[in-house]
């Protein structure tokens, strides 16, 4: 109720004053192009609160970084297969964030690929903490003296994560940024950037053009919202207006798909790609299938505080296993990684 009533608040408060400045006595048309933006912009906001109260996503993709030829000592190019697990039932105050990577014979001294896991569970005040390929390790435990940050550093925990909505609208460097991102979509539209314009455009849909000044670059953004999603955005664009960082472009395209028991529009595909910080010669790209449940369609027990390896709760929700290690078997290899374009339906591809 909350974030409602603050989401509400600055759709009031900013939209009639940026409107007002920016169009002055255009027609009413214009002024409604502008409403519709910024309506756009704050159901973004309402469905993320709503969906993040009870939800699991699984996100399978790659990601890689490639060098300019030109750039001597560059490592080969290598994509790099990844996964990300959240889970979250926010009246238990139970959160749980891992992400995963595909390591090939290349990467590891063992014969075989294998998944590579960090993991963090917190339920209430209690925090656990994995790293590593399977093992029968089990989780590390914060001890009650010890400092939050302290155990995340400790035991290489502090960076994983991203915010499954406010990540759509920021550029694609603070996909893989340690940072909390949560509620950067209304610190971007509605404090921090100068709407320049919005027009109509081909099936309805609004592209508005910004302007942002932030202590880490100064950019140009060009935000496009789909009339068939209710104004979601679907393309976000980047460009750098920083004498000191020329080339820090960044473009993110989203789809959305209908969730079959909410009816809600969820993320559904991200395409992102971004330009080196200090240079031109280093690009960044990024393809993920997003993989939602929410409400009711997760048991009430898949919350399990106890849970000596709680990936294993997505099992079952998502048919895929992964990779474990049991007593007297050893280790036991999970689900094959699958790239986006194997896992999307033929008529929907990543690109």
């Amino acid at each position: 109720m909350r974030s409602f009533k603050l989401a509400t608040f600055l759709f009031l408060l900013c939209q009639p004053l940026l409107a007002s400045n920016l169009w002055g006595e255009e027609s009413k048309s214009d002024q409604d192009t502008v409403d519709l933006v910024y309506q756009g912009i704050t159901d973004l906001t309402l469905l993320r609160d709503d969906v993040l109260k009870r939800y699991t996503l699984m996100v399978t993709g790659e990601s890689h970084k490639s060098y300019d030829a030109s750039i001597k000592s560059r490592v080969p190019l290598r994509i790099n297969r990844i996964y990300d697990l959240q889970a979250r039932l926010k009246s238990k105050s139970f959160k749980y964030v891992a992400s995963g990577a595909v390591l090939g014979v290349e990467q590891t001294n063992r014969p075989y690929e294998c998944q590579f896991w960090r993991e963090l569970l917190q339920c209430g005040l209690v925090m656990k903490a994995n790293y590593g390929s399977a093992s029968a390790r089990g989780y590390k435990v914060r001890q009650k003296d010890e400092t939050t940050k302290n155990f995340l550093e400790k035991n290489l925990v502090e960076s994983i994560g991203f915010d499954p909505f406010d990540d759509l609208v920021l550029h694609p460097m603070f996909l893989r940024n340690p940072m909390n991102q949560y509620g950067w979509i209304e610190r971007i539209f509605f404090t921090k950037s100068k709407l320049l314009s919005a027009e109509t455009i081909t099936q309805g849909d609004i592209r508005s053009k910004w302007q942002l000044n932030e202590p880490y670059g100064n950019f140009d953004i060009e935000l496009t919202q789909s009339k068939a999603y209710g104004y979601l955005p679907t393309h976000v664009k980047y460009t750098s207006t920083s004498k000191e960082h020329p080339n820090l472009y960044g473009e993110t395209e989203i789809k959305w798909k209908k969730h079959t028991g909410s009816g809600k529009y969820l993320p559904y595909v991200i395409n992102a790609a971004a330009g080196g910080l200090f240079t031109g010669l280093t690009k960044e790209q990024h393809n993920w299938v997003f993989d939602w449940r929410l409400g009711k369609e997760i048991p009430d027990d898949f919350f399990d505080c106890e849970s000596e390896d709680f990936r294993l709760q997505f099992s079952p929700l998502y048919d895929f296993h992964f990779d474990t290690f049991a007593k007297p078997g050893g280790y036991l290899a999970g689900t094959p990684w699958k790239t986006p374009e194997e896992i999307l339906p033929k008529d929907e591809p990543t690109n």
